[in-house]
């Protein structure tokens, strides 16, 4: 299974390396109901998306399956991740959204016991004639302190004109975990894109993960001038969101509600995945 899941890997970075572009992320379920945060420690496939180099933190193989539905209609994902190999950490993500589709990849390496670093490309399958285009992103993950964890994710490195039309801003994220008590933990995902013209060019997601009895989870969380990835713009809202973990099996749902968008209306969007895992 390593050897197939490194073969399709190899066989799909040379067709995003060309022209190095890239695509808004998908947001999970447990993404939406914190809020668009959570980017310091990422629960299983959302490291392809939010933050590759945590994928070394948590030796697993996991199959995802997801869908957001919203008024403007509906976003698909599959993805696999491995991050069991000793060489690197690696997932593969597809994303098939209403106005395009989109290709991630992303791996990641345990540097020391603490630390570790991850690359991302993400390639954006355009339609109507648009041309792909591919971005990189650069992360890295360090747990400070046993109830304190840190990440720096910089994504669309490149940003050039071509980008910056279809929304790829350079992005900066500086994102924490705080870790209170057993069971309760807080995400705080301040971002900043100092190219961005939409509106304001800072803003950020928090939201809190409340574990109950062995197995469910509640999550909360709020975004001002966050990001949205299924409307492809930024605004503000909140999300809630519930998660069952079995021993080889995780079930999500959230709800997220956008009160206000840089170029648009608000928006209601609902949210489910089955991600299986061992």
């Amino acid at each position: 299974m390593k050897i197939l899941f490194l073969t399709l890997l190899a066989s799909v970075v040379p067709l995003i390396a060309p022209e190095m572009a890239a695509a808004v992320e998908y947001q999970s379920p447990r993404t939406l109901g914190l809020g668009g945060a959570g980017r310091a420690a990422p629960l299983l496939n959302d490291a392809i998306y939010l933050n590759p180099s945590h994928a070394s933190f948590t030796p697993i193989y996991s199959l995802y399956a997801g869908y957001v539905k919203f008024e403007g209609g509906r976003n698909y994902n599959v993805s696999v991740l491995d991050s069991r190999t000793e060489l690197f950490q690696a997932g593969l993500g597809y994303t098939v959204r209403e106005r395009d589709a989109v290709v991630n990849v992303g791996a990641s390496k345990q540097v020391i016991e603490r630390l570790g670093v991850g690359l991302g490309s993400k390639m954006l399958l355009g339609r109507n004639g648009e041309r792909p285009l591919s971005e990189l992103n650069f992360s890295t993950s360090f747990v400070a302190l046993p109830w304190m964890y840190t990440s720096l994710i910089v994504d669309n490195l490149i940003e050039d004109r071509a980008r910056i039309s279809r929304g790829l801003y350079r992005t900066a994220y500086l994102a924490f975990k705080f870790i209170p008590a057993k069971k309760i933990e807080f995400f705080v995902d301040p971002l900043y894109s100092p190219s961005y013209d939409l509106g304001k060019k800072a803003g950020y997601s928090a939201g809190m993960e409340l574990g109950m009895l062995d197995d469910f989870y509640f999550r909360a969380g709020k975004f001002q001038d966050g990001e949205i990835a299924h409307l492809g713009t930024r605004g503000s809202g909140y999300g809630f969101g519930l998660g069952w973990i079995a021993p080889k099996l995780n079930i999500e749902y959230a709800m997220s509600r956008a009160q206000t968008t840089h170029t648009a209306g608000g928006d209601v969007a609902h949210s489910g995945a089955l991600t299986v895992f061992y």
